[in-house]
C-alpha cells in the first residue's frame, strides 16, 4: 500500500468518524432544543403512550431532514385500508421548525472541519473533504432506522436513506468544505498580490 492510498484511506476514515459524530451531535441538539415538547407529545399525543423519549427524539431528528414519520396502516375486515400509512411531520406538529436548521448547521460545520483538517486550499479540495462526512452519517442513518421503529411507527426508510443519509451530508458537507477551501484560496492569493 503506497503512501497516497494510505493517506486517502485515513481521510475517508476521518470523514466517516466525523459524519458519525455529526449524526450524534444533531440527535443530541434535537433532544436539547425540543426534548420537553417531544415528551409532552408522547404522553397522550398522536403516537399514544409507551414510546421512549429517546426514540421519539430520533423520529423528530429524522424529520428535521424532511424525512417524515410513517404511521402503521390499519385495514378493515374487507381488506380496505381504514387509516394509517401516512407521513407525519413531527417537527411541524410540535411547532419546532427551527430544528430544520440542526442537521444543516451540524453538517456545514463538519464540512468546514474536514476541509481544515485536510488542509484544503481550493474550493474543490474543500468540497471533496466535506463529502466524506456522508460515509459515517449514512451508516448511522441506516442503523437508526432499525432502532427507531416501534409499533409500526418509523421514519420513512427510503426517504431516510436518500435524503438524510445521502443528500444532506453530501450537499452540506461539500458546501462547508468548499467555502473553507475558497476562503483559504482567496486568502493565499491576497497575500501574494502586490499592494499598490
Amino acid at each position: 500500500m503506497d503512501i497516497r492510498s494510505r493517506t486517502r484511506s485515513a481521510a475517508l476514515a476521518r470523514g466517516a468518524a466525523a459524519g458519525a459524530l455529526g449524526f450524534f451531535t444533531g440527535y443530541l441538539l434535537t433532544w436539547i432544543f425540543a426534548g420537553a415538547k417531544i415528551a409532552d407529545l408522547m404522553i397522550g399525543g398522536v403516537f399514544g403512550g409507551g414510546v421512549p423519549d429517546w426514540r421519539a427524539v430520533l423520529w423528530v431528528f429524522y424529520d428535521s431532514h424532511f424525512v417524515g414519520t410513517r404511521t402503521p396502516e390499519v385495514f378493515g375486515p374487507g381488506g380496505d385500508r381504514w387509516a394509517g400509512g401516512d407521513l407525519i411531520d413531527t417537527v411541524e406538529l410540535l411547532g419546532v421548525e427551527y430544528l430544520y436548521l440542526v442537521p444543516v448547521v451540524v453538517l456545514l460545520i463538519g464540512g468546514v472541519t474536514m476541509a481544515r483538517f485536510a488542509g484544503a486550499r481550493t474550493a474543490r479540495d474543500g468540497a471533496m473533504a466535506g463529502v466524506t462526512l456522508a460515509l459515517g452519517y449514512f451508516l448511522l442513518v441506516l442503523l437508526g432506522l432499525f432502532v427507531a421503529t416501534q409499533g409500526g411507527v418509523a421514519p420513512s426508510p427510503l426517504r431516510a436513506l436518500v435524503i438524510a443519509g445521502v443528500v444532506y451530508p453530501i450537499a452540506f458537507g461539500a458546501i462547508g468544505g468548499a467555502v473553507t477551501g475558497f476562503y483559504f484560496d482567496s486568502a493565499r492569493e491576497s497575500r501574494h498580490t502586490p499592494q499598490t
